[in-house]
């Protein structure tokens, strides 16, 4: 059984490590599951990156050292010692890339919820996994679909709705960077989907620029090296997936005097990312955190709707998917090693969702 680790210092280090085997049995309160799929995206190396800010390392222990990044996707449960969940059962939710794992959960009439001790400080947000039926939206044809880009949707339909309410901070354009990422292209399309919406620049590497207009979802694509040509006599918000300190800094200096906020919220440019803004022109960037924002959300419409309203989206997106992704699986650790190495490298195909098991 196989754990892929990585090294908490220097993310270009991994190993593939012994993993937990599987059991006929589990303890009260615990159940084991074995992680069906996984997808693995440029998102994955923000957990890593932030690992030790934003305690993404906890989730999952590791060997002093190391750590174990969480990825989304399905598991089966292979042994229960809860009531109400049996093996055969499927739980959509946060795992370790490994093969199995074993939880202590919490029933409820979703899903459950992982109380251990040592996750209780962590984001509810990620605690909570969801059945795996059609009646909770997860339709069978769907899965891969979930796997790669339901977590990464619902961050881009916080961020839209969070600017929606906020009048778009009264700019005209917003500017996504390292736009061919698919949280960025996930992001503009929600925001396309308002009536007022503003116009959508994406800022990505010259490779990436056919693949990131043919999107459809930006009504401007410009790379790096042409930030000079953003648009200075309008309202500007920028939305960085990057990271990278020096693209935020040439943005915020070319738009100083139009910027109307800066909101980080990846960092697919992971050798240059940091939370550091040492004297930006312009507003002061902010950090989107999907999971505090969601919970706030939920409360403030009320959880029913919130589900209501991100299900009927999703459902919009996701047929739409096939025409934005190419799905590949694959299966082994060899097989997942290569990936990883590419998404470190800068080198992974943004037409492609990649989805594992190991």
């Amino acid at each position: 059984m196989t754990d892929f680790l990585v090294r908490r210092d220097d993310l270009r280090i991994y190993r593939i490590s012994d993993g937990e085997e599987a059991t006929a049995s589990a303890d009260e309160g615990t159940v084991q599951f074995r992680v069906e799929r996984f997808g693995l995206t440029a998102n994955n190396l923000t957990y890593g990156v932030f690992g030790d800010s934003f305690g993404y390392w906890q989730f999952f222990p590791a060997p002093q050292g190391w750590g174990r990044i969480p990825v989304w996707g399905f598991g089966e449960v292979s042994a229960s010692g809860v009531d109400r969940i049996v093996p055969g059962d499927r739980f959509y939710g946060y795992w370790p890339m490994s093969s199995y794992v074993t939880l202590r959960a919490s029933a409820n009439r979703a899903g459950f919820v992982e109380s251990s001790a040592a996750r209780a400080p962590l984001p509810s947000f990620y605690n909570q996994y969801l059945r795996a039926v059609p009646e909770a939206g997860f339709e069978p044809g769907h899965d891969d679909a979930s796997t790669i880009m339901r977590p990464l949707f619902l961050t881009a339909w916080l961020i839209a709705d969070q600017l929606a309410s906020n009048g778009w901070h009264g700019a005209e354009t917003v500017v996504l960077a390292s736009a061919s990422s698919k949280t960025a292209y996930a992001t503009a399309s929600a925001i396309g989907d308002y009536d007022d919406s503003p116009s959508l620049i994406g800022l990505t590497s010259a490779a990436n620029v056919e693949f990131t207009k043919g999107l459809g979802v930006y009504d401007d694509v410009l790379t790096y090296h042409d930030i000079s040509a953003l648009p200075a006599d309008r309202g500007v918000v920028l939305i960085d997936m990057a990271g990278n300190a020096a693209v935020r800094r040439e943005v915020h200096e070319v738009t100083r005097q139009v910027l109307r906020a800066s909101i980080m919220v990846g960092a697919t440019h992971w050798e240059g990312a940091t939370l550091a803004n040492d004297a930006l022109p312009g507003p002061e960037p902010v950090l989107f955190f999907a999971p505090t924002v969601g919970e706030e959300r939920a409360v403030a419409l009320g959880p029913e709707v919130f589900a209501q309203r991100i299900g009927a989206a999703w459902v919009a997106f996701a047929s739409r998917l096939p025409e934005l992704i190419e799905i590949e699986h694959a299966t082994g650790a060899d097989a997942l090693a290569t990936a990883y190495a590419g998404f470190v490298e800068g080198k992974a195909d943004p037409r492609k969702g990649l989805v594992f098991t190991l």
